[in-house]
């Protein structure tokens, strides 16, 4: 019985230190790109923003980077809270993806709401940098 259970405990702790170091550290870019957000750096969000970003949201609208950057340097879309719930990344040659689900608290046109969505964010490598090329939000059920 013991034997079963300490091989249950490392196969558990495997799959929690399964996530490679380019993947813990694309969550980690991840999790910066959403404190700019939240602290409204958009400048330094323009600079992780790859030339061809795509933003698409759940309505279907889609965004092109200089478009995004307008709205949140108008101050008219706010991120006031971002808790990511769960995230996961993967990692393939110069292709990197996010995925994951969280509450993320905006105020939209003066008024606060709290979304609960999905997001898709989709890296790229050029010259030894990571480039946010695209993101996608979509609504869960509260």
């Amino acid at each position: 019985m013991k034997i079963i259970l300490t091989a249950l405990l490392l196969l558990a702790a495997g799959a929690v230190s399964a996530q490679s170091v380019q993947e813990t550290q694309i969550l980690a870019l991840s999790n910066t790109i959403f404190r700019w957000d939240i602290t409204n750096q958009v400048d330094s969000l323009a600079n992780i923003f790859d030339q061809k970003f795509i933003l698409v949201i759940g309505t279907g609208e889609i965004q092109r980077k200089d478009q995004y950057l307008t709205i949140l340097r108008s101050g008219n879309f706010v991120h006031n809270n971002i808790d990511v719930e769960e995230n996961i990344a993967t990692v393939e040659n110069s292709t990197a993806t996010v995925v994951g689900k969280g509450k993320f608290t905006v105020t939209i046109s003066g008024n606060k709401v709290i979304l609960h969505l999905s997001y898709i964010e989709v890296f790229t490598k050029i010259r030894n940098s990571w480039k946010l090329l695209a993101l996608h939000f979509g609504a869960l059920p509260n």
